[in-house]
Order: C-alpha cells, then sequence, then structure tokens
C-alpha cells in the first residue's frame, strides 16, 4: 500500500481535478447563485436594483400587518403539524404488524404500501372532492342511506387527509427498517423481567426506533409545508404558504416578496431540523451489536389477523383516490353525483388529441433532467466519499438543499436566478431542466453515497497498481460497483419528476407545459374525465419505469425507496 500512496503523490492527473473543479462550479452556478439571489432579493422592494440604502423588511412585515400572512403561517404550521400525527399514527403500526408479527401477505403489503409515495398527491386530491364532496358519491350515499351529514371536504380536512395519505409511507418504510434491525436480545430482556407486551412496546421497542420515526416525521413535515398541489385543489379560502408565494409570481410577479415568503416557509423547517436533532442529541440508539440476530415475530394469530386488517384498511384508504382516477377516466359526463351512465375510451381519444405535447414534454424534461442529475450527482458522491476535503460537510449540506427545501422554493431562486441578468432562462426549455435537475440530483447522490461507501477502495487502489489512469479505474472499476446505486436513484428521480407539480408551476410555459399542469388545468376548469385520463396515463407510466428498475435491480419498491 506504501507504493499505492508514494505512486499517487508522484503522479498528477488532471483529468479528476478538471471533474471537480466543474462539477463544484454547477454547484455554486445552480444552488448557491439562485438561492442567494432569493435571499438578497427579499429584503428590496419590488424590481429595485441592489443598494445598501435599498434594504427593507416591508416584504416580511406583512406577516404582522396582514391577517391573510398570518393566517397562511398558521394554516402552514397546522396542516405539518398535523399531518405529521397522522402519519405516525398510520405509519408506525403498520411498520409494528409487518415486522413484528406472521402476518400473511407482507411483500405485497410492503409494495401496495409504497405507491403513495410514487403517485403525486395533487392528482388523487381531486377525487375526494368526487368522493366526499358537497355532491359526492359517498357523501350522497350516507345521506340518503343514514341521514349523515358529512364535514365539508374543502379546507383544512381535506388538505391533511389528502397529505396524510400520501406521505404516511415515508414513517411507515423508516420505522419498519428499524425494526428489522432492532436487536432481539434487548426485547427478550424486558420480556425475561417480566414486562408485558404493551410495556414492552413503549419502553423499549418504540424508543429504539425513535431516530427513524424523528428522521420520517421530519420528512413528512418539510413535504407538508411545501405542497402547493394539494392546497390548490382542496384549499377553497385556506390559504398556506406556498398558495401565498403562487399568487406573489403569476398574480404580481413580485419575486422579492415571493423570496421573503419563501425564507419564513424555509424558517419553518430550519426549527423542525433543529428541533429533531436537539431530541436525538447526546442519547443512545445501538440497535444492532455483535451478537445481533434476526428480528422476532410474535405467533399471535389475533394480532397476525389484525395487522391484516389493520393495514389492508390503510393502503385500500390511501389509493382510494388514485383507484377513482382511474375508474373516473373510462366514464363519460360523471362528475361523482350518483353513478355513471355510460364508458368509454373518449377521455384517452380527446387526451392524445388535445394534450400529446404535455405528455412528451414531461418525459423529455424528466428523462434529461434525470440523465444530468445521475452524472453530476454520481461524480459529487465519489467526491465526497473518495476525496479527502476539509469541509466536506458543506458539499453536502449544499448538495442536500434543494432535498430539504420545499419545491415551490426551488422554483421561485430557480425563476429569481435566471429571469434577469447576464442569463436569462424564463420561459425556455433550459430553466425547467435545471429547476428538475437540481430538484432531483439529491436522490442520486444519497443512493450512489451509500453504494460508494460499501465499496472497498482496495479494489481502486489494485486498478492503480497496474498502472491504471483514474479515468479507466473510474470507468471500469468503480463506476459498475455503483451502477445499482445511480440506477436506483435515476429510477426514483425520473419517477417523481414526472408528477412534479411544485417547481413546475413557478417555470413552465405555454410552449413547456407539462402533464402534471395540464391535469391542474383540466381540474380547475372541472373538465374532470380528460384530467383523469392524463393522470392514469401519468400512472401507468410511473409504475411501468418502477417495476422496470425492480427488474434489473432485484429489489422491490419498498427497498428502493429506502436507499434515496
Amino acid at each position: 500500500m506504501r507504493g499505492v500512496s508514494g505512486r499517487r503523490g508522484l503522479s498528477f492527473e488532471p483529468i479528476p481535478v478538471l471533474v471537480m473543479g466543474l462539477t463544484l462550479a454547477i454547484l455554486v452556478l445552480f444552488i448557491i447563485f439562485p438561492l442567494g439571489k432569493v435571499v438578497l432579493g427579499s429584503f428590496l422592494p419590488k424590481d429595485a436594483p441592489f443598494a445598501l440604502k435599498s434594504l427593507t423588511l416591508d416584504n416580511f412585515s406583512q406577516f404582522f400587518s396582514s391577517r391573510l400572512y398570518r393566517g397562511a403561517f398558521v394554516n402552514t404550521l397546522v396542516v405539518g403539524l398535523l399531518c405529521v400525527l397522522f402519519s405516525c399514527l398510520l405509519g408506525i403500526p403498520m411498520a409494528w404488524f409487518l415486522a413484528k408479527t406472521e402476518m400473511p401477505g407482507k411483500t405485497i403489503f410492503l409494495s401496495l404500501g409504497t405507491l403513495p409515495l410514487i403517485l403525486p398527491p395533487f392528482i388523487g386530491a381531486y377525487s375526494w372532492v368526487l368522493l366526499f364532496g358537497r355532491q359526492g358519491m359517498i357523501t350522497q350515499a350516507l345521506k340518503h342511506a343514514f341521514g349523515l351529514k358529512l364535514p365539508d371536504i374543502y379546507g383544512a380536512p381535506g388538505v391533511i387527509v389528502a397529505m396524510t395519505l400520501s406521505y404516511f409511507p415515508f414513517v411507515f418504510l423508516l420505522t419498519y427498517g428499524a425494526l428489522l434491525s432492532a436487536d432481539p436480545h434487548i426485547e427478550e430482556s424486558a420480556e425475561i423481567m417480566g414486562a408485558s407486551r404493551f410495556r414492552l412496546m413503549r419502553t423499549v421497542t418504540l424508543p429504539l426506533v425513535i431516530p427513524a420515526i424523528l428522521a420520517a416525521a421530519l420528512t413528512v413535515f418539510i413535504r407538508a409545508v411545501g405542497n402547493f398541489g394539494v392546497p390548490a385543489m382542496l384549499g377553497g379560502n385556506y390559504y398556506v404558504l406556498p398558495t401565498l408565494i403562487y399568487f406573489q409570481v403569476t398574480g404580481y410577479f413580485d419575486l422579492n416578496a415571493a423570496g421573503a415568503i419563501s425564507l419564513v416557509n424555509v424558517a419553518l423547517v430550519g426549527v423542525a431540523i433543529f428541533l429533531s436533532q436537539r431530541l436525538t442529541a447526546n442519547r443512545s440508539y445501538v440497535t444492532i451489536g455483535s451478537t445481533t440476530q434476526a428480528a422476532r415475530s410474535s405467533g399471535s394469530r389475533l394480532l397476525k389477523w389484525a395487522g391484516v386488517a389493520f393495514c389492508s384498511l390503510v393502503i385500500l384508504v390511501s389509493l382510494l383516490p388514485h383507484i377513482t382516477v382511474i375508474f373516473t377516466s373510462f366514464t363519460e359526463g360523471w362528475a361523482g353525483m350518483g353513478l355513471p351512465k355510460r364508458f368509454s375510451l373518449a377521455n384517452y381519444a380527446r387526451v392524445f388529441e388535445m394534450a400529446r405535447a404535455p405528455i412528451l414534454n414531461s418525459l423529455l424534461l424528466s428523462a434529461v433532467a434525470t440523465a444530468a442529475a445521475s452524472v453530476v450527482g454520481t461524480l459529487l458522491a465519489y467526491i465526497s466519499v473518495r476525496r479527502a476535503l476539509r469541509f466536506r460537510w458543506v458539499l453536502d449540506l449544499t448538495v442536500m438543499l434543494p432535498f430539504i427545501l420545499p419545491g415551490i422554493i426551488v422554483g421561485v431562486a430557480i425563476l429569481t436566478g435566471f429571469s434577469s441578468g447576464p442569463v436569462v432562462l424564463s420561459g425556455t426549455l433550459a430553466i425547467l431542466i435545471i429547476g428538475y435537475f437540481i430538484r432531483r440530483m439529491p436522490y442520486v447522490f444519497r443512493s450512489t453515497t451509500a453504494s460508494l461507501a460499501q465499496i472497498d477502495r482496495a479494489m481502486e487502489d489494485a486498478s492503480a497498481v497496474t498502472g491504471a489512469s483514474w479515468t479507466h479505474t473510474f470507468r471500469r472499476v468503480t463506476l459498475p460497483l455503483m451502477a445499482p446505486g445511480i440506477l436506483a436513484g435515476a429510477v426514483i428521480s425520473f419517477s417523481t419528476l414526472m408528477g412534479e407539480l411544485s417547481t413546475t408551476v413557478m417555470l413552465y410555459s405555454a410552449r413547456w407545459k407539462t402533464i402534471t399542469v395540464a391535469i391542474m388545468e383540466y381540474l380547475f376548469s372541472s373538465t374532470i374525465g380528460p384530467a383523469y385520463a392524463l393522470g392514469t396515463i401519468l400512472i401507468v407510466l410511473v409504475l411501468a419505469a418502477i417495476l422496470l428498475a425492480n427488474k434489473i435491480l432485484g429489489r422491490s419498491m419498498a427497498q428502493m425507496f429506502r436507499m434515496v
């Protein structure tokens, strides 16, 4: 090994240095520059050039003087916290039943429980109106049969329910993985001491998986406070910060005011991250030791069938909106009242005639952005893991910022950075690709970093000893070993970009309208059939990409999502 070290010390290869420099330049240009411009602009009046005397807090004062702004702030906080609470109430028991009981059909439940993550929430959101709206099918059926009057689906109840049923799989998957990793010896010791099953769960099992639950809760909170599509569909007059941002951009094109709202939204996320870290700081959560065995499963028939009933109910309700989307796409003139009278393929014929461009645009944008994210994300992962960087944490934080920030804020940042100045890209294909690329690069970075960390560096050293260049070693040795992680991140990136709305609404133009924007426009105009035909096409495309990757990698959907 000394010979290898000496060889590296004497030789200099410009290619890895050039690659590292180019990759870091991309980070500065597409992440640091736009975000910095948003922060600076939020302290300036609308359209004002930068000057020290122009700095002002007027954009932030709205949160003190405007009831609308204060209400949106409180509503955003309420939605985020309640989504976390209800996601935990659904996800933790589901994870426990699958990990700790011998219930049948675990593979099916794991796959179906992952589906809400890859199906865009806003598409199914309007289904709740068809089912539980004032004239909804289930609302009217309960009213006529039992005289029951359900609460209005519009406003906070609908938003929270729709988001919860879309985001609870984050809690479910992370908690399930932690429960499988927990050392059963700890639980056995508690049982020997006479602990009941309830006390064992409360004092041993749940505390061991607290880090996983907190990580999942944080992810749900970030997604909920940054979601635009669901509040736009179901919110009515219940405004949240993302809808205020949308109004400022589309109504007034006041990017500085939108930037100020974005910073308040980011502050909520920052406080949540801080509290999450404080709750787990200075505590030990060791779950895997040198004698760790596989997790034990309870043989109780009662728990087994209770788990089947609970998981079946949760999955059925969470997928009900998407089942409604597919069903409605084959109906004509049905808006949820009564039963449909006619089924046909007319909606699909109309979509392929009038909305073919948005489908092709989404495929093109998602494919190009995924390819760019795969290349840059892989190189950044290599730099982070294999290069001795003094400030590696700065690199990791910068790469992960778009993952932490809500999508609509990333859209505002890209629009602010490239709508004026030396490079103007607003309304072009390029600005959408940049937004998509920045939004999903962290997925590839995370999955590739995990794969690279498991690869023994000795194999790369052996290649260097034989005289291979860095380029040859990376191409023939490192890259093939990283391929599963790259592919997992790329597939998740592509499938989620197909349904991306929050960033898209800030950046799209009439020429580059995507499938999600077309669906939104159809729903806003109450043209439900074509909207759901497009939604069904989107669901099929996303599932096809995921299933193809499953076949290539030999992994389930749940395993792929745990990688990123």
